[in-house]
């Protein structure tokens, strides 16, 4: 592994988390492909060689109809691991896989993975955490496009990417717009009315270019979801930002 690469890897909640000699063995011989934007590097489909570690970049992950018609179910950025799921259950992935900018990808043999999930106890935690983690981010992006307005939608996933929780914020978007509108479960013209109708509560956009004057403000737009009767059983952390989901 190239020294860039090494130091990328040492980024990633993988190592961070893991003790460096069992990353070490994971990761051993494995190859580092890089890939420009737009490359496919799953497909819907086809059975499951690898466990996917983006060192940099970012990938989309995209359902598709036998008509041709396609979607994105979520996006992941760098430090993810993604399609593990049929990687675990030895099962054909559910969804293509595309960059949505240069990436580098480290790239896992899926027999090896099993059997490191089999001997080595942390990572087997790590990944339990990390799919129930996305389970929940599942369900919570099922009851946005179900439950909330395009509005909404919109909002929270705004309030989700600034980078403070309060007041002013000023970031790009990670993935362009048409990206962003089929996550969100609209098109693309639906998408630039709703930023058009953002405006009312402070939000300037122009381009990947976002401004918004007050994040509380908008995330007040957002109506929260009846809470559970009790949060006896609710943890540190069980809620996340958006870090992508485990639809593979």
């Amino acid at each position: 592994m190239r020294a860039v690469d090494q130091e990328l890897l040492e980024k990633t909640e993988i190592y961070q988390r893991l003790d460096h000699a069992i990353v070490e063995r994971l990761v051993r011989d494995c190859p580092v492909r890089e890939y420009p934007k737009n490359a496919i590097l799953t497909q819907q489909g086809d059975a499951s060689e690898y466990v996917h570690l983006i060192l940099s970049g970012r990938v989309a992950l995209m359902a598709e109809c036998c008509d041709g018609e396609t979607t994105v179910v979520t996006t992941f950025g760098s430090g993810e691991i993604f399609v593990s799921a049929a990687t675990i259950l030895q099962m054909p992935y559910l969804v293509t896989t595309k960059t949505t900018a240069p990436s580098r990808v480290l790239l896992i043999p899926s027999a090896r993975f099993r059997q490191a999930l089999e001997t080595e106890h942390a990572l087997a935690l790590m990944m339990v955490d990390r799919l129930a983690r996305h389970w929940r981010l599942l369900v919570e992006h099922l009851r946005e496009l179900k439950l909330h307005t395009a509005i909404e939608r919109l909002a929270s996933y705004l309030v989700r990417h600034s980078p403070v929780a309060s007041g002013a914020a000023r970031f790009r978007l990670a993935d362009d717009r048409k990206t962003i509108a089929a996550e969100l479960g609209m098109s693309s013209e639906c998408l630039s009315r709703t930023f058009q109708q953002l405006r009312g509560y402070g939000i300037r956009a122009s381009g990947s270019r976002v401004e918004i004057a007050d994040v509380r403000k908008l995330r007040d737009l957002y109506r929260p979801v009846a809470r559970a009767a009790s949060n006896a059983h609710a943890t540190a952390g069980s809620a996340t930002p958006h870090e992508g989901l485990a639809l593979s």
